[in-house]
């Protein structure tokens, strides 16, 4: 598979992410003081979310590979250095949408539905996240690492593409996210501002995508 084929894969994979995450938060108050706000879904929204979640996993693989390929191009030897923390960003996408997504529901359903009191369940998910907010700290750092090396890149011209494309992906997801917030103002439907955060992942993909169509087009 082309490299500009990969890319178009990982802006895809993130954009189904969003849809899966539709699936766990539409018709939830995203902004709920109660806790278990985001647990009361049912159960076939979360089992089709996962499905969902494991196209799109496929496909973040693949954009990542292409992003390897530009870093490659791009930085040299020290590519190999800079997309570790992308690959590992893999894996948070996947815990994130998984483990917090998908498994508390189930876990918070699971034990009501067993006679355990709802006071208890959420005491004992709660407990079980504080252990895993470390490391879900370190996952959304190297989220964001991703997105410093390449508009670092890009701005140093390490990254053979031209500024505006900065400008022009990043004024696109604002568009984006003003449109989901008015959406939601409109209707109170917040729940699909669940979305953008796996939306903005496209931004992960865009410049590789710009830079092997440019690359295709000059061949």
């Amino acid at each position: 598979m082309t490299s500009k084929r990969m890319a178009l894969a990982g802006i895809f994979g993130a954009v189904i992410y969003g849809i899966a995450d539709m699936f766990l938060y539409y018709g939830m108050d995203m902004f709920s003081e109660d806790v278990t706000a985001l647990w009361r879904v049912p159960e076939w929204r979360l089992m089709t979310s996962m499905g969902i979640g494991v196209v799109g996993s496929l496909l973040l693989i693949l954009g990542f590979l292409s992003l390897y390929r530009l870093y490659e191009v791009s930085f040299g030897k020290w590519g190999k250095v800079l997309i570790t923390p992308s690959f590992l960003c893999i894996g948070g996408v996947l815990y994130m949408h998984f483990t917090l997504g998908v498994y508390s529901p189930l876990t918070f359903m699971s034990a009501i539905k067993a006679g355990v009191s709802e006071a208890s369940t959420i005491e004992l998910i709660q407990n079980a996240q504080s252990y895993m907010e470390p490391l879900t700290l370190a996952l959304v750092i190297l989220g964001y690492f991703t997105e410093i090396v390449i508009i670092t890149g890009i701005l140093t011209g390490r990254i053979k593409l031209r500024k505006r494309v900065l400008l022009y992906m990043y004024v696109g997801y604002v568009v984006v996210f003003a449109a989901f917030m008015l959406i939601g103002k409109l209707t109170g439907e917040w729940g699909l501002t669940g979305s953008l955060e796996s939306l903005f992942e496209t931004t992960f993909f865009i410049p590789a995508y710009v830079y092997w169509n440019q690359k295709e087009m000059r061949a």
